[in-house]
């Protein structure tokens, strides 16, 4: 199996950066099941999606979105010869219906535009994290990539040229982590300044070179515009790292603030 066109068939846009997410993942990840049930939340687009890449590595995947995966998704997926160790569901992530059901819960690129559907921020946020976090088993692992705020340059661009045009809430990293304050522990970094910018995949692949060369080198986390991580939860009698945390599965993250989680910003 050729890895570069895996990752880019997995990935879709912005290759470059956005694909260091599933490293990260696999290098931050203390999942022990031989065979991982994982649930990809909010699946979209022509490509094959995370479940595509999921999938390759011998996990169980439930493929979900709010609609049905493309046709061509489909067929991507059948062409890596994956069609076993994946299952297609309509799931809103606002009305999930899976307890304790996985180890694995993934997304990629979706918790901005939830702001667009009526609900300011960070309501919906909140009640998909909070439901994603349901649906983990104990000991469980939430793998995310999202858009950060980066810099005033990408919030100008995002609201004249892209999405912020239709509503989309951008989260800093303080804002992300703090989303995540019920898990034990949350690894993270920060990624890409320029790749965004690209009006094509090879203009974005050109300016990913320069983010991993020299601007992240150079500039404060603050600045990029996507954030990783991997977030577990450790419950009671799991190996919880947080003997004073009270919250159980029923009293799921309320509010924004100051985590009371173990964060761990990777450089």
């Amino acid at each position: 199996m050729n890895r570069a066109s895996l990752v880019r068939d997995s990935i879709g846009w912005d290759v470059t950066n956005w694909s260091r997410c599933l490293s990260f993942w696999e290098e931050h990840s203390r999942v022990a099941a031989a065979t991982p049930s994982v649930l990809e939340i909010g699946f979209g687009g022509t490509h094959g999606g995370l479940s595509l890449w999921l999938a390759t590595k011998g996990f169980q995947v439930v493929c979900s979105g709010l609609q049905e995966p493309s046709p061509a998704a489909r067929r991507l997926h059948a062409a890596y010869g994956i069609g076993d160790a994946v299952t297609y569901e309509r799931i809103d992530v606002l009305n999930m219906p899976y307890v304790a059901a996985f180890d694995i819960v993934a997304f990629k690129s979706l918790l901005p535009g939830m702001t667009t559907g009526g609900d300011r921020w960070p309501v919906p946020q909140r009640k998909a994290i909070a439901n994603m976090y349901r649906a983990l088993k104990p000991g469980g692992e939430l793998w995310f990539a999202e858009n950060a705020a980066g810099t005033r340059i990408h919030g100008f661009f995002r609201t004249h040229f892209g999405w912020g045009r239709k509503g989309c809430g951008y989260l800093s990293a303080t804002e992300a982590v703090g989303l995540l304050s019920a898990f034990g522990t949350v690894d993270y970094t920060t990624l890409g300044i320029l790749g965004g910018f690209g009006r094509s995949e090879r203009q974005r692949r050109a300016l990913g070179a320069v983010d991993r060369a020299l601007c992240e080198r150079v500039t404060p986390q603050s600045w990029r515009y996507i954030i990783t991580g991997v977030a577990r939860r450790n419950d009671h009698g799991n190996g919880a790292e947080h003997a004073g945390d009270e919250r159980s599965e029923k009293e799921p993250p309320e509010e924004i603030g100051a985590p009371d989680t173990a964060c761990h910003p990777a450089s």
